[in-house]
């Protein structure tokens, strides 16, 4: 018989300090904030976002601009403030009268953001008026929202019932499909019978931007008549304004960001914080606000194996967003704008019909983004996240795209530079040459038609081929103010870094190397949790993505080093060097400085390259060329990893194959939008219903207080159905393993066990599992890690303890007894660390697992990664890099029984000294080579310390020399290998850790 269930009923239970939600045990809890995901994170999410949604609706009381305001819009609360009052979602308009108007005229004087940085903020911008309509006006105008007084959810009767409708809408059923599980007795009582019946309801819920379609006129016949499918792009713009999701990260107001008060260092990050923001807002009328439009384009496959059925998608969103919401793909931060056409030309010549389609593209471009063109001459009055009216320009901030359509965007052939006067020739330059402005091509464009008819087409392509054109007479950026393609065409990261990377870098290795050779060195690393590993070496990979991309250059680095020259070793760790630091979210005047150092040591090393066979003379390679302009860009623009296509790709996914392969492989655009529009309207019929709820709630309990009743409420259970789902969700943030620790330590789980499996120092936040992996001896558990001086060690470390003595990895043994007062150990084998990310203090990093397998069939010699750990007690990780601390490798995590000691035996790792060099780094690899650290008779240096004392998680690689030992495996190259690179470039945190130092 199945085992019947224990009465809860007399148990305490016990709530979660962020959400109130109660559980039956401290290990429900602990799962439940573990939990990346799930509604006790949405909850607290939602609160704070509220609260600034119910300040900004109120006119300002003076016209200064707060400090913990300034990277908001006007009256927005930070994110970080503390200030935040009691929160409604719609609280009422403020009474304003015809003649008031307000602005918003920044202080003249640089004001501290955060400690560190001053801000200048542009005085006069961003005027606000009232007028305006907010998400919610929007929801309660439409024309049932009399019937919503009665029933929120109609059409639908309840809200069960739209919880329902909602998965049937936007799932891939088919309508048969829902036919068929409509007749099935599914216990819900339904208004709809029909998959038809139900997505005529879904009909008249309200509805966002709608979608046109239009017959357009080629130049020249095609195969099929040619349609345009689009949205007006001013109310793409109008829905992402007043997306209550993205509200508390929207900015209005160009900024100068400065490192002191004496404005002599820079900082830029934002697009706001750029020079071309707070030119643009000079050539503004005072008190206008500047909208950044940010459009991307690209091709993307829809069809599976067959069919060669292509879309050609344009995405667009703000740079007003924060980038890192902006880059959120769930948030929605980027809408599907336009489907271009994708016609087939009948001429007979390819080079004709190329040019035909570039024409129509554009074509296509200027029928879309005309309204955009207007505003951004003449301006228009547009609703602010808070429902006040703005008068704002809409200058094109950037076109994210790959390099051919960056030279499509630009009207050049892809033998000229779609930013620089650079042509093929010249791509190897170490230098910038002059901007590609818009006179320059259009003065192109007219001598081209001057000299020949434009609809000649053969003999216009022998015109243009002359004048480095594409044939495209009327470019979609003619006449928009405001908008030079060399500042709007922005670095991609995700093409000029990430693809350069593995088309030149790594092909010229393979060449330098020997594929073999090359291959092998991969086949031995030992990757850490998560990490892609290369068991079959690199060479012959085929259908590489991004991710495999960034792998390999994790560790080419240390792999080719010792098989290659010197200075062709120094080429490729200065281009690594110049990628890793032009992907940071945050640059200052000497980190772009920095930035365009290592660029030049790759130029003054690059005829290694060649001297090494690995390339001919030629350096015609456009994304080289293209990097040259990234410095001037992150001055203009912000820093570069915001214009980065990894959030439009992931977009493509949900925008359109997604849609295009839920229908039958039939007029796939037209399935495409209807798809969209009904997936669009479920989500803003969620947020809508979800926010009204939470206010009638906050309603009833101002009702209860102001009725004086007697008796208190009874504590708030949240329920999982009271919280949205998680494509509502403002952020998939890592486990935040400090937030844990401090609330174990605050008492908020009274009974969890002790030691506690979460804590957290200054700087890294720990977690272990509840259970160990092992309970051994002291004597058995040193047989099992193969450490036979492990008593000894322990005894040491508790004599240092009790002395107050600093913990060194020394291996001296001052204590002769080593008598324990204990005999059993819990042993974990793997433990979770957590940092703060490098240039944001206050945002966790992803966890890291850090791992310490004994021996066993599977791991002969064990499995043991590698940790940074604090060896001065004045050290500042990751502030100074490796000064003061050490390098170990971790080989057994361990807890005395009945104490609350929680320690680790790691082995140390010296750093060996480079002659000429001051900080130790290798000068081809720019890294550190450390040695293990033995005794006279070879035995290991190791010692036990406080787990607390790891700061870091840390990589290594084996230095192989000029050839890989042959007898060599994946499982034996670390344990019989000695000298080993520290890897700084397994992740960007650790990288700007380890050089930070050296700045």
């Amino acid at each position: 018989m199945p085992k019947a269930k224990a009465n809860r009923g007399g148990l305490k239970m016990i709530s979660c300090p962020r959400c109130g939600k109660r559980f039956f045990s401290e290990t429900n809890v602990l799962q439940h904030m573990n939990q990346p995901t799930g509604t006790c994170r949405f909850a607290s999410w939602h609160e704070e976002c509220s609260r600034s949604f119910s300040q900004a609706r109120c006119p300002p009381s003076d016209n200064s601009v707060p400090c913990s305001s300034i990277n908001r819009p006007p009256h927005f609360p930070s994110a970080d403030s503390n200030a935040y009052q009691d929160w409604d979602l719609n609280p009422p308009s403020p009474e304003v009268h015809e003649t008031e108007d307000f602005t918003m005229d920044a202080p003249e004087e640089v004001i501290p953001l955060v400690p560190g940085k001053f801000v200048e903020v542009y005085e006069g911008s961003s005027e606000v008026f009232p007028g305006g309509k907010s998400f919610m006006d929007t929801f309660h105008e439409d024309q049932y929202s009399g019937e919503r007084r009665s029933n929120l959810y109609f059409p639908f009767a309840s809200q069960q019932e739209w919880q329902f409708a909602s998965w049937l809408l936007r799932s891939r059923l088919s309508l048969t499909a829902i036919d068929s599980l409509l007749a099935l007795d599914i216990g819900i009582p339904l208004s709809f019978r029909t998959g038809k019946q139900l997505r005529a309801r879904a009909e008249v819920l309200p509805s966002g931007p709608a979608w046109l379609c239009e017959e357009m006129e080629p130049e020249s016949p095609t195969k099929h008549p040619v349609r345009l499918f689009y949205r007006q792009p001013l109310e793409c713009l109008q829905s992402l304004l007043s997306h209550p999701l993205l509200a508390p990260h929207i900015s209005f107001v160009p900024r100068k960001v400065w490192t002191s008060a004496a404005r002599v260092c820079r900082i830029y990050d934002e697009w706001l914080s750029g020079d071309r923001a707070w030119e643009i807002q000079d050539a503004l009328p005072r008190g206008a606000t500047v909208l950044g439009v940010v459009l991307s384009s690209d091709k993307t496959n829809i069809s599976v194996m067959t069919g060669n059925r292509v879309a050609h998608p344009v995405l667009i969103s703000l740079a007003n967003i924060d980038a890192s919401i902006r880059s959120k793909t769930s948030l929605h931060g980027y809408l599907l704008l336009a489907l271009l056409p994708i016609p087939k030309f009948v001429h007979k010549t390819t080079r004709v019909r190329g040019l035909l389609q570039d024409r129509l593209i554009h074509q296509a471009l200027n029928r879309v983004l005309t309204p955009l063109k207007t505003a951004a001459t003449v301006g228009i009055m547009m609703s602010d996240p808070a429902g006040n009216l703005r008068y704002c320009y809409t200058p094109l901030a950037s076109w994210i795209a790959d390099t051919p359509e960056e030279c499509l965007i630009a009207a050049t052939s892809p033998k000229a530079s779609p930013i620089t006067t650079a042509t093929s020739k010249n791509f190897g330059d170490p230098f910038r040459h002059p901007p590609r402005t818009s006179s320059i091509t259009l003065s192109a464009i007219q001598r081209a038609c001057a000299e020949q008819d434009p609809f000649d087409y053969k003999n216009f392509i022998k015109v243009i081929r002359a004048l480095r054109l594409n044939g495209v007479v009327e470019p979609v950026w003619k006449g928009w103010p405001l908008s030079e393609p060399s500042d709007f065409i922005t670095p991609e990261p995700l093409h000029h870094f990430h693809r350069f990377s593995w088309d030149h870098d790594t092909r010229w290795c393979i060449l330098a190397t020997g594929a073999a050779e090359f291959d092998y060195r991969f086949s031995l690393l030992q990757t850490l949790v998560g990490y892609r590993a290369f068991e079959d070496g690199v060479s012959k990979l085929k259908q590489v993505t991004g991710r495999d991309h960034r792998a390999v250059q994790r560790y080419i680095v240390g792999v080719i080093a010792g098989s290659v020259p010197r200075r062709f070793l120094t080429a490729i760790r200065s281009l690594m060097d110049f990628r890793y630091l032009a992907q940071a979210p945050m640059f200052t005047d000497d980190s772009l400085t920095e930035l365009a150092s290592a660029l030049q040591d790759f130029y003054d090393n690059k005829d290694a390259i060649t001297a090494a066979g690995a390339r001919k003379d030629s350096w015609e390679i456009p994304k080289l060329e293209l990097l040259q302009s990234i410095v001037p860009s992150i001055r203009l623009s912000g820093a570069v990893m915001q214009w980065s296509a990894d959030p439009t790709e992931h977009a493509h996914v949900q925008e359109i194959k997604v849609p295009a392969r839920a229908g039958n492989n039939r007029d796939y655009y037209n399935q495409i939008a209807r798809h969209l529009d009904r997936a669009e309207k479920c989500l803003r019929f969620d947020i809508a219903t979800y926010m009204e709820s939470k206010r009638g709630e906050e309603d009833l309990r101002v009702d209860e207080i102001e009725g004086n009743e007697t008796e208190q409420d009874k504590e708030h259970e949240p329920d999982e159905e009271e919280f949205p789902t998680d494509h509502l969700a403002a952020t998939r943030s890592p486990i935040n393993y400090f937030t844990i620790a401090d609330a174990l330590v605050r008492g908020c789980i009274p009974n969890a066990p002790r030691p506690y499996r979460t804590f957290s120092t200054a700087t890294t936040a720990f977690h272990l599992s509840t259970k160990p992996s092992l309970r051994l001896s002291v004597d058995e558990a040193a047989a099992v890690f193969n450490l036979p001086d492990l008593r000894a060690a322990i005894s040491e470390y508790l004599h240092r303890l009790e002395s107050g003595m600093p913990h060194r990895v020394s291996g001296v043994r001052s204590q002769q007894d080593h008598q324990l007062p204990f005999d059993r150990l819990q042993i974990w084998c793997k433990v979770r660390v957590q940092q703060m990310r490098y240039h944001s203090r206050q945002t966790p990093d992803t966890p890291q697992t850090l791992r310490a397998f004994h021996p066993s069939t599977v791991n002969p010699h064990g499995l043991y990664d590698a940790a940074i750990v604090n060896a001065d007690p004045d050290s500042d990780w990751p502030q100074r890099g490796l000064e003061g601390h050490s390098v170990v490798q971790l080989r057994m995590i361990f807890r005395p029984l009945h104490s609350e000691l929680l320690a680790a035996y790691v082995q140390r790792f010296d750093v060996v000294a480079q002659q000429g060099n001051t900080n130790n780094r290798n000068a081809g690899t720019g890294m550190y080579l450390v040695r293990r650290a033995v005794r006279s008779n070879g035995s290991r240096i190791g010692d036990v310390l406080p787990i607390t004392l790891i700061r870091s998680p840390a990589h290594l690689i084996p230095h192989f020399g000029k050839e890989a030992h042959s007898r060599l495996t994946s499982q034996t190259s670390y344990e019989l290998s000695s000298d080993f690179w520290l890897n700084k470039y397994w992740s960007k945190e650790f990288y700007y850790a380890l050089s930070s130092s050296s700045r």
